[in-house]
């Protein structure tokens, strides 16, 4: 039946986890997994222009008319951006609205030009009339002329207040177009998208042919691909914007169950044709326009040119066909960002500043200037020919330099405008830094007000100045040559996601991510789920099989905690190294299940054996002998082993006159609760009690259980059995508390000598033999040898020392270092033993002595040093002191006593020092 069930149970734990919800757990373990690794490496080429809260703050409620973001893109053209792709949507139309500028600045001059035309034209036939130049006759010919001068006027106002309202939409485009490399959002509708049983979509509102001719991926090829699934629908930016890019991509990104972000497909298709997602969109035209070849297992840019670089590029998809997120391990605050507020600015302050440069215009200053040197004039001439770039001239055209010329002769490309600006920049900056000012100011000299406009204006003009440079200077350096995504990231936008690394994550940040991710060859993966079912299925059954060879219960369950390591370590190890994840949880989970059902199944089988063994041995044996018993019944046989351990002996002091004038019912009492007491301190220090002989306790420590530090707890019992026995004597002494109120009237009637209680101790460490003794029907765990009779006589020896009742061997003390405080004694030969021993008595634990003792106790090995040696005088001294500072230690009187005697009485010269104990 076990063997059965050693196979049984790991195949239906294993089918159990795999279809229930631990395959769930990978997701949250492969989370933890991703802070193991390294960072993704970001380049700088990768910019994000966040419409954060600053730029809103700055610019008004978001969205924002289109024209702000479209004279943007012309600025980060301008300053080297090769780039840009835009994480907004464009699904409708915007609304016609007035243009500021043209109010506030061309239709005013315009509308003075064409009144100054009427003053003019009327003023001349007025005076030709009235110098006679004109004859009466003529006046109906002048009025017709009159009229048709004025109707055209008429016509020319009627056409400069039409462009007093803007299509936003129309510039915005042509920005687009200006800029070159700009790219917009597509949307893939996906089956789940659609409402309806049908699941049709009305498509007939979309350009798929053009969809299909200008934006789906060319040179791409696939190969066996049956991941890439065809959807349904897609909905693009809306056309005059999307015409005028250079490209689209789709942004869909859908989170996994849970609702975090972890994977993102780079390649969907509509009527079986591939479109790219944005960032692989914006990103492939950045590194040389790979071909692009699609499996299921990978999408490879072949040929890819990474900053001069030529290689192929391979991006592992998961089982369903995504592309698995690398996010850097920081909050998306760290990425490298920049606000859109940096480029609005700019383009904000030139306008005030162009405003203060036709002030001037019109003022007069430039008349100080060369008429070529105008910075007005270069300014417009710089406008004109970024309209030629958005209108007339394509991208690819300006880039190519094969443009033609302008009415000046030069060629129209991005650098001519490029260098028509810096032009501009140099015209003002001549202008206001120069001696310009000094010079109007001296033609306006004694009029005070021309004198302060004319400062003021300088001032501020040069502020303005000043602070343009400073905002290209680091635009540009930020900007040049990046692939810069425009999104938003202010906290009260929606567009945030949650990711391993940050809860509300704005989403534009995956775009550098997957940028990041492609251009540094970053990428994760995943291994099919079947992969992770047969790892766990071989695991579990390899644990089912051995925990049936294993009878031994603590191997069986090294052994299921070795199996649960294995089924998680190697795999988690094995994702650090390669990035590709298997599956952890759900080999995890069937091992772990199956060793917890193996250990069930065999506990409720072996519990009855074991439950009838407790109860046949532990009223006879110690609760650990019979654990090791029910662990392994084999030590019910005879025999014993060899081991280093320590022995314990103690002994009540003149107990048999307690016993003789002690009833016996009291005696019981009073044996109980001592040796209730001193046992159980046996106890808790791991010791095993081995037999009681009357009031004495034998005991020792090492066995069964192996413990390195046996002297020790040995030492340490024998002081708490000491302190215990304190709080005994206490409680006898007195007669309210007493539990034994003869044996209290015994002490009162001085019966008994005080302490009435005084524990003898021997301790000794050594070789002895453990075991079971005995015969086949009745034996007992206990030890014998020759180390366990040494401490049978260090407790007769404390009668002969007078000691506070502990004695150990030099066998024991050599164990320990420093954790006891000690005094050397004699050395003896104890009756039946001829090798002579060092004995010392043990005085109390070092930690928490007072000072007082120890530096008793080392005064007390300096006296046993001359004591030892022979000189007796000295020695004499120095115990007499001893004796003093504690009279109530009778080892120092008997030392002083003996070198009195031996100052009288010499010993021999080859006295070694031993002393023969003719006493057990």
């Amino acid at each position: 039946m076990k063997k059965y069930l050693s196979f049984g149970v790991p195949i239906l734990v294993t089918l159990a986890c795999s279809l229930l919800f631990f395959t769930s757990l990978d997701n949250k373990i492969y989370d933890l997994l991703l802070r193991t690794i390294p960072s993704l490496t970001e380049d700088s080429s990768v910019l994000i222009i966040t419409v954060d809260d600053d730029a809103i703050a700055n610019t008004g409620v978001f969205p924002w008319p289109r024209d702000i973001l479209a004279d943007a893109i012309v600025f980060l053209r301008e300053m080297g951006a090769d780039t840009v792709a835009f994480d907004l949507n464009y699904l409708d139309r915007s609304p016609r609205r007035v243009d500021p500028d043209y109010v506030q600045n061309t239709l005013p001059a315009m509308l003075d030009n064409e009144f100054f035309h009427i003053n003019e034209a009327a003023g001349q036939v007025l005076d030709g009339f009235s110098s006679g130049e004109l004859r009466p006759s003529q006046a109906r010919e002048y009025k017709e002329q009159l009229f048709d001068y004025y109707r055209s006027i008429r016509e020319n106002v009627r056409e400069s207040l039409s462009y007093v309202s803007r299509d936003e939409d129309e510039y915005f485009a042509q920005c687009l177009r200006f800029f070159g490399k700009s790219f917009l959002t597509l949307t893939m509708i996906t089956r789940g998208d659609i409402q309806g049983l049908d699941q049709k979509l009305d498509l007939s509102g979309m350009n798929i042919p053009y969809l299909q001719e200008h934006i789906a991926l060319k040179n791409i090829s696939a190969e066996k691909d049956t991941l890439t699934g065809n959807q349904p629908g897609v909905l693009p930016s809306i056309f005059p914007l999307l015409s005028r890019a250079e490209g689209a991509g789709f942004v869909n990104a859908a989170p996994d169950g849970d609702g975090y972000y972890r994977r993102v497909h780079l390649v969907m298709k509509h009527a079986g044709v591939y479109y790219p997602h944005l960032a692989l969109a914006a990103l492939r035209e950045m590194i040389g326009n790979p071909k692009i070849v699609v499996t299921n297992s990978s999408i490879l840019l072949k040929d890819a040119n990474i900053r001069g670089t030529i290689r192929d590029i391979t991006i592992p998809r998961t089982r369903d066909g995504s592309v698995l997120i690398k996010w850097p391990k920081k909050p998306f605050n760290d990425y490298n960002t920049m606000s859109a507020w940096n480029l609005i600015r700019y383009n904000t302050l030139e306008k005030d500043f162009i405003r203060n440069l036709s002030v001037m215009e019109s003022s007069g200053f430039f008349y100080y200037l060369d008429e070529t040197a105008s910075p007005l004039k270069a300014y417009n001439a710089a406008n004109e020919l970024q309209k030629l770039l958005s209108t007339e001239i394509s991208p690819a055209e300006a880039d190519a330099g094969n443009t033609g010329k302008d009415q000046s002769g030069h060629g129209i490309n991005f650098e001519a405008y490029r260098a028509a600006r810096q032009e501009y920049l140099d015209r003002a900056g001549n202008f206001l830094t120069g001696f310009y000012e000094e010079n109007i100011l001296a033609d306006v000299a004694g009029n005070e007000v021309l004198e302060d406009f004319v400062k003021q204006l300088f001032a501020a003009s040069r502020e303005q100045f000043n602070t343009l440079l400073d905002i290209r200077k680091d635009v540009g350096r930020r900007v040049s040559g990046t692939l810069s995504v425009i999104g938003v990231n202010a906290t009260s936008m929606t567009d945030v996601g949650l990711t391993t690394f940050q809860e509300r994550f704005p989403n534009v940040g995956v775009y550098a991510t997957l940028a990041n991710m492609i251009l540094s060859g970053e990428f994760l993966d995943n291994a099919p789920t079947f992969l992770s079912f047969i790892i766990a299925l071989a695991l579990s059954l390899g644990l089912g099989l051995l925990i049936r060879r294993l009878n031994d219960v603590g191997k069986s369950i090294g052994a299921g905690i070795i199996a649960i390591a294995i089924s998680a370590c190697p795999l988690i190890i094995f994702f650090i190294i390669t990035k590709r994840y298997i599956g952890v949880a759900v080999p995890f989970a069937s091992v772990t299940f199956s060793f917890l059902s193996l250990s069930a199944i065999n506990f409720f089988s072996t519990s009855r054996e074991k439950s009838f063994l407790r109860a046949a041995f532990s009223r006879y044996l110690a609760p650990q002998v019979v654990e090791q018993i029910i662990s392994d019944p084999s030590k019910l046989n005879l025999g014993g082993e060899e081991r280093k351990m320590t022995a314990l002996f103690t002994d009540i002091r003149s107990f048999s006159s307690i016993s003789e004038y002690l009833l016996p019912k009291d005696l019981v009492n009073l044996l109980n609760i001592y040796l209730t007491e001193m046992s159980d301190i046996i106890l808790e220090n791991r010791g095993t009690v081995d037999k009681y002989e009357g009031d004495a306790i034998i005991a020792f420590f090492g066995a069964p259980l192996d413990l390195k530090d046996h002297a020790a707890l040995a030492c340490r019992t024998a002081i708490n059995i000491k302190k215990a026995e304190a709080r005994l004597n206490a409680r006898f002494l007195d007669e309210e508390a007493t539990p034994i109120p003869s044996f209290t009237q015994m002490i009162k009637e001085g019966v008994l000598k005080l302490p009435p209680l005084f524990t003898r101790i021997g301790i000794n460490t050594g070789d002895m033999i453990v075991g079971n003794m005995g015969t086949p029907n009745k034996m007992n765990y206990t030890i014998m040898g020759h180390a366990v009779n040494l401490a049978a006589r260090m407790e007769g020896v404390n009668k002969q020392y007078n000691t506070g009742g502990i004695l150990v061997t030099e066998y024991t003390r050599q164990e320990m270092d420093d954790e006891f405080v000690f005094r050397r004694l004699d050395r003896v030969r104890v009756v039946g033993v001829n090798t002579p021993i060092r004995i010392y008595e043990l005085l109390e634990e070092r930690s928490g002595s007072p000072e007082e003792l120890l530096e008793w106790v080392q005064r007390w090995e300096q006296a046993m040093k001359l004591y030892e040696t022979l000189h007796f005088y000295e020695a004499e001294k120095m115990f007499r002191t001893l004796a003093s500072q504690r009279p109530e230690d009778m080892v120092a009187n008997l030392y002083l006593a003996w070198s009195g005697q031996h100052l009288n009485n010499p010993p021999p010269p080859d006295w070694d020092g031993v002393i023969n104990l003719t006493q057990k």
